[in-house]
């Protein structure tokens, strides 16, 4: 056992949860069953048992009692019978899984669904721990499109995560001359089949389940003002579609601050440009004197992951570009002040590229556009 086998395990366990998620979407009578999350669970106890904490293995090999057990727990309580020794041996504490909330919340019964700590944990992973989930399953339909039809539809589908059969017949027309993009399109939507809400944080739905409101993401739960009559959907006469759950996590949730960047520029009469050579970055900015930033949004809400993610990557894009920024949603250094400064440890050797919050990233540009102007003056 290792720290390679013990990311596997969560890995497995992360993407089994996923896999349970959409089976039951497709099938709501039938008890959904991954080969991933048992396999991730075995994994996972093993390492317990060699650790010398679960002894009695069979207590939890089943997934019923592994779900009951751990999900709902902050995954360093998952550790909390593990000989200290051996935590600190493999340096369990700086490895990203470590420091993740619970995998999933209990909606019903022996029913539970993933939670954004979840999704954000196995977006982080190899695409092989990704492949055959709706969110890889698009990727590879939208990569293989050209760089106009990319753009557009990807942002398309960050700015319409519900809608309305006539806008899909409409988006649909549209693609018709491009069957790859058409078939993308239609394949990253599904229909609402129950009465629900507008999320009033992310546009997407917001369903009561027993217990609480449920959306792509727990963080939307958290944050939750009152529902009003105005945000009510109704299913009921069907004609409404919305972004499959893992593709509102992956694309659409994140390209929010792509997009902003993007506004932000515009207002400013800059040049811009988004996810330019086919995403090998978010967004490229040029400044008065031709000068370019690259911007990478990043949507990881745990800085460990995003500082493993970037230390997997090993580079910034290449290009040749003056900086380059990592930037994240101000609200994740709102309960961690130290976010930042816990990414750019991996980028100490990178003098040009550094992790920034978005306001941060709005005075810097307001600063070099400054700049700009004052030397042409």
């Amino acid at each position: 056992m290792d720290t390679a086998f013990m990311r596997k395990a969560f890995a497995l366990i992360a993407k089994g949860l996923v896999e349970k998620e959409q089976l039951l979407q497709k099938e709501p009578a039938r008890y959904p069953y991954s080969k991933a999350l048992q396999h991730g669970i075995n994994m996972f106890l093993a390492a317990g048992v060699q650790s010398g904490a679960v002894r009695d293995m069979a207590r939890y090999a089943d997934e019923t009692s592994f779900l009951g057990h751990f999900i709902t727990k902050p995954i360093c309580e998952w550790f909390a019978e593990w000989d200290p020794h051996t935590i600190a041996s493999l340096n369990l504490q700086e490895e990203p899984f470590y420091n993740y909330g619970a995998f999933a919340y209990q909606r019903s019964g022996n029913l539970f669904s993933p939670s954004s700590d979840c999704y954000e944990y196995l977006e982080s992973q190899d695409s092989d721990i990704m492949d055959g989930t709706d969110e890889r399953v698009l990727y590879e339909k939208i990569k293989a499109l050209g760089q106009e039809t990319y753009t557009r539809l990807r942002r398309y589908i960050i700015e319409h995560p519900i809608i309305s059969i006539e806008e899909r017949r409409s988006m649909s027309l549209e693609l018709a001359d491009t069957p790859d993009a058409k078939e993308a399109f239609q394949f990253a939507y599904e229909e609402v089949l129950e009465d629900s809400y507008r999320c009033p944080c992310c546009g997407w739905t917001m369903t009561r389940g027993k217990y609480g409101y449920l959306c792509h993401s727990s963080h939307c739960a958290d944050v939750i003002p009152d529902l009003t009559d105005e945000m009510k959907l109704d299913a009921s006469g069907g004609g409404l579609y919305r972004l499959k759950k893992g593709i509102m996590r992956y694309f659409a949730a994140p390209g929010k601050l792509e997009i902003a960047i993007a506004a932000f520029c515009e207002k400013k009469k800059m040049h811009w440009e988004l996810w330019p050579q086919m995403d090998q970055y978010d967004v490229k900015v040029q400044f008065s004197d031709r000068a370019i930033w690259e911007i990478d949004a990043k949507a990881y809400r745990n800085p460990i992951a995003l500082r493993t993610k970037i230390l997997n990557d090993s580079e910034f894009p290449t290009g040749d570009y003056e900086r380059g920024y990592y930037v994240v949603p101000d609200e994740y250094t709102k309960t961690q002040n130290n976010y930042t400064a816990i990414v750019n440890r991996a980028l100490e050797n990178r003098k040009n590229v550094t992790c920034v919050t978005w306001k941060t990233l709005k005075r810097e540009i307001n600063k070099r556009e400054a700049a700009c102007h004052e030397e042409q003056q």
